[in-house]
């Protein structure tokens, strides 16, 4: 539909509060922010390395005969959190069984944003993996050690290094976002609330996605969001909650790795929904669906059979994977369930846009022009928020 914008055309806001991820992580190597801690790193990681510690080319050409593909995983948070980390190491898991002892895979969790993470990143090239894979964006924490040893292979979710060894990869969930808005909106909600951590193209396509999708049924919608500077910190998660519930949110949708804000939404009457794995645990009786991340596991199990077989080469763009909705909680009417179906084929088919001009951010600016479009590569760098979309 209509023309493409480039995404490297895509007006930025004029009031000089958006920050990319990669300048938010720089900060972060620098103290200034903090999402979990990083102490006793290299003293935590799950599983045992074993091999010996040969460098590797990234395609594994130089791995002794015999000896199983080295893959290590550094996590965020911690492999059980029911969250993000959680779907992260069940698709290593899944895509280390599937590849029959060629691949030996260990994992670091509760990895943050400081000069020891760098540390740590080279520890694992010392130990001798022929793959790292980070389940968030280190930025120069982890990029600065791909550059020194391009004989090893870097996976960056989300993140925006691309070289001969190291390459950026997440979803394409701004179109899922569209979805679960359009469920707020059949559902009643006219106040959709969102709480997240940094303002990052990632937040961009959640509180647009929401917004656009829920205006699809009622143009009246709008969307409050509190970012709380992290994604696992029940108490702040709690904080936010509590705020934008007294502000009246009718739909409240969250990114943080724990239940805190679903429960919240749950003794409120609030219908509400998850980024990561299904949670309906937390709520019943109002929770709508989450995002299904099961394509991690095969992407995994295809970079990972790569490299062992000698023939993984980095991608020179993000490797953008499909993210679907997941399963509908059990209070969710048919005639939603229906609508969103109908809205999904939409956009498979081409038919709908999840951007589609004109659109105005919320500082007044004209991002997108009448009958202009954002692809999916495009919205992996998008960087304002539109009008009806409001929050600290």
């Amino acid at each position: 539909m209509g023309r493409k914008v480039d995404r490297n055309l895509i007006i930025p806001m004029n009031s000089g509060q958006p920050i990319s991820r990669r300048h938010a992580l720089k900060l972060a190597g620098l103290g200034a922010i903090s999402v979990a801690g990083a102490g006793g790193l290299l003293a935590a990681c799950g599983g045992d390395d074993g091999g010996s510690s040969t460098s590797a080319s990234p395609s594994g050409s130089d791995a002794p005969i015999g000896e199983p593909y080295k893959v290590h995983f550094v996590y965020v948070g911690p492999p059980d959190d029911n969250g993000w980390t959680q779907a992260h190491d069940q698709a290593r898991l899944d895509a280390e069984a599937a590849l029959g002892g060629s691949v030996v895979t260990a994992f670091t969790p509760n990895i943050g944003f400081d000069a020891s993470t760098t540390q740590l990143f080279e520890q694992l090239v010392a130990d001798g993996n022929k793959m790292i894979i980070a389940n968030t964006e280190y930025a120069d924490l982890m990029t600065s050690v791909a550059d020194a040893n391009p004989g090893v292979a870097f996976l960056e979710c989300n993140g925006h290094h691309f070289t001969s060894n190291c390459f950026g990869y997440y979803q394409a969930h701004e179109t899922t976002a569209y979805l679960m808005g359009v469920a707020a909106a059949q559902l009643g909600a006219i106040k959709i609330g969102y709480i997240g951590a940094f303002e990052t193209a990632t937040f961009y396509n959640y509180v647009n996605g929401l917004l656009l999708g829920a205006r699809s049924v009622n143009p009246d919608v709008t969307v409050q969001y509190v970012n709380v500077q992290t994604y696992f910190d029940p108490q702040k998660a709690a904080v936010a909650a509590d705020a934008l519930l007294s502000e009246g949110v009718d739909f409240l949708y969250g990114v943080m790795d724990e239940p805190t804000f679903l429960q919240k939404a749950e003794a409120a009457g609030v219908w509400t929904g998850y980024w990561n794995l299904d949670y309906r645990s937390a709520a019943p009786t109002k929770y709508v669906n989450n995002f299904d991340l099961s394509s991690f596991g095969p992407f995994y199990e295809e970079q990972m059979k790569a490299g062992a077989a000698g023939s993984w080469k980095a991608s020179a763009d993000p490797v953008l994977l499909d993210c679907p909705l997941g399963a509908w909680g059990d209070e969710v009417p048919q005639d939603v369930r229906d609508k969103v179906a109908e809205v999904a084929a939409k956009i498979e088919s081409g038919e709908i846009s999840v951007y589609q001009g004109p659109l105005v951010d919320n500082q007044g600016n004209e991002v997108l022009a009448d009958g202009a479009t954002i692809d999916r590569m495009g919205a992996y760098e998008v960087n304002f928020a539109l009008e009806g979309v409001t929050g600290a």
